[in-house]
């Protein structure tokens, strides 16, 4: 199949695939290292139970890592996996890669430049990105998706769906840096049918792949050149000699201690693996690591399908293994619906994207001493409601929907979800959820005059390209009412859930310059060690500058990091 020519429908049905494989993974998933805080043992006195040349810690982007190792000429290649499932939380994502001046954004129409991009990704992170790190990003971009052509047979094609998510920050472009999707001869790839091939293409390129064993401390020599690390596999420790070690261990979203410390506010939902827990950036540290971003993560949202109390979530500093009901589909912005706080006033645009949403639970309000949007709430009425299907409910009504396809299930009851509670009125709503009903009925009341103008004056809800994008394409494209990101909560009954901050993946981590080499806290680079992926600072200063940002910079930085331990 030509790489430009998959229908938008073929995207969104991929799209969804993923969406329910990662539901299926869930808490299976795993890709990192051993939580233990070790000091890094010295090489002198390791009796080493095997020597390669390229050592790779985690499956998920770090895979490409691997075969670029094996495919460029290193002798002997060896991948460690903590966990039990290949892939870890990238095997469980949408697929999407954003990787900037490619030549299928080319061939697409796009016009672009690495200027632009550069000037983009430091406007989004406010100055903090890495100039140096994005220009090497930039320049190798290109040539690993060629390289993924010629050893896997990917095509990739740039999708109108997931863009440049900072509209209308300078750089931005509404189309052709974010959201590569591969495809084969069989068609489009959803991220379990690449992590799939990827083990294939190591099985055959002779990477040893050791599952279930969690890399727990580096070794260096007595120059502080990593040398090697040591592992857990079952019961068994045992000591791994290497030219080269890349770490690829993902974030800490499930170490209470590290969140505490480093993130700005609660996050209470996760759908990264449960074994992400800062091994790799305790592991960096332990041998003189420098960290940045820390304060950062890919920002996904979420009803909280799991039960939990928030309150008691936020007391206890814990975080919910969240899947079902992750809104990567906006389904806070769809027709009919919106997101408030407490009390009863919207917390941000319900149509942007999910990144850029979740910074609305940052406000703090310093008359109540508190993170008042934390948690919030997601309210649609009935004509939302039995047009789309949402987590746990499915309707069936839009044959081939996206929201159908991902959040719902053949042969479920028509039952309404625990998660959800329906009232006949919104005064009765806002009493089951906890909302003030004076606050909530006068914001409906101003919305719902806008929405039937199709206006929001207040947060500008669908008057972005990137609203029409996602959330107005997702949602059907309607033409019935005067916006198609908007519609009053006007029709009884109502249905609302508690709408909680969360993420899939902590995005700050081991400081690396252009190589993807790790540097110490003076700036020089940690001879024989790198990082890639969400242990890493990344490539954008911790900023989601656009769908699938987290795979492409760490598949990138991976092949820059093979070729810089290779002296290619």
């Amino acid at each position: 199949m030509s790489k430009n020519n998959i229908a938008r429908r073929d995207f969104l049905k991929a799209a969804a695939l993923s969406g329910a494989a990662l539901g299926a993974a869930g808490m299976l998933a795993g890709c990192s290292s051993n939580q233990e805080s070790q000091q890094a043992p010295a090489g002198s006195d390791i009796a080493w139970d095997k020597q390669v040349d390229v050592l790779v810690v985690g499956s998920g982007t770090g895979a490409f890592s691997a075969l670029a190792a094996a495919k460029l000429g290193a002798a002997s290649v060896c991948l460690l996996e903590k966990g039990k499932l290949w892939g870890g939380t990238a095997a469980t994502s949408g697929g999407g890669m954003a990787i900037p001046l490619s030549d299928a954004a080319k061939e697409a129409g796009v016009n672009d430049s690495k200027e632009e991009v550069i000037k983009y990704y430091l406007s989004a992170s406010e100055g903090r990105a890495d100039e140096t790190v994005i220009g090497s990003f930039l320049d190798n971009g290109n040539d690993f998706l060629a390289w993924t052509n010629e050893v896997l047979g990917w095509t990739w094609t740039p999708s109108t769906l997931f863009g440049d998510y900072y509209e209308p920050l300078p750089g931005w472009i509404p189309f052709g840096r974010a959201s590569l999707g591969a495809s084969d001869s069989s068609g489009p790839l959803v991220a379990a049918q690449m992590w799939e091939q990827l083990k294939a293409a190591l099985d055959d390129a002779g990477v040893e792949v050791l599952m279930e064993t969690a890399a727990t401390a580096l070794v260096t020599d007595s120059n502080g050149t990593v040398i090697g690390a040591r592992a857990t596999s079952g019961r068994d420790e045992i000591a791994i000699g290497a030219n080269a070690v890349i770490l690829a261990t993902g974030g800490f979203d499930h170490n209470a201690d590290m969140r505490a410390k480093h993130l700005p506010f609660k996050l209470l939902a996760t759908n990264a693996c449960t074994t992400n827990t800062g091994d790799g950036h305790k592991m960096g540290q332990a041998v003189g690591a420098d960290l940045s971003y820390m304060d950062s993560c890919w920002g996904a949202p979420a009803i909280l399908t799991t039960g939990q109390d928030p309150k008691e979530l936020i007391a206890n500093n814990e975080i919910a293994q969240e899947i079902a009901g992750t809104d990567w589909a906006m389904y806070r912005g769809l027709p009919g619906a919106v997101v408030v706080n407490r009390k009863g006033r919207r917390i941000g645009n319900e149509a942007t994207a999910y990144d850029t949403y979740n910074k609305a639970f940052s406000y703090y309000d310093n008359g109540e001493m508190e993170h008042l949007n934390i948690p919030s709430y997601f309210i649609c009425d009935s004509a939302c409601w039995n047009t789309y299907s949402l987590p746990g409910h499915t309707v069936g009504s839009m044959d081939g929907g996206y929201f159908d396809a991902t959040y719902g299930g053949e042969g479920e009851s028509g039952e309404m979800p625990a998660h959800f509670v329906q009232a006949d009125t919104l005064d009765e709503l806002a009493e089951k959820l906890g909302i003030d009903p004076a606050g909530l009925a006068a914001e409906l009341a101003a919305f719902n005059e806008n929405a039937e103008q199709g206006v929001d004056p207040v947060y500008h809800r669908g008057e972005k390209q990137l609203d029409l994008n996602t959330t107005a394409v997702m949602a059907g494209m309607r033409t019935d009412i005067a916006n198609p990101c908007l519609a009053p909560v006007a029709t009884p009954p109502f249905y609302g859930a508690v709408y909680v901050p969360g993420t899939c993946g902590t995005a700050g981590g081991l400081t690396i310059n252009e190589n993807a080499q790790v540097v110490s806290s003076m700036g020089e680079p940690i001879s024989g060690l790198y990082a890639v992926g969400n242990c890493s600072s990344g490539v954008s200063g911790g900023r989601y500058v656009g769908g699938g940002i987290s795979l492409g910079s760490g598949s990138v930085m991976g092949w820059i990091a093979v070729h810089h331990a290779l002296g290619l």
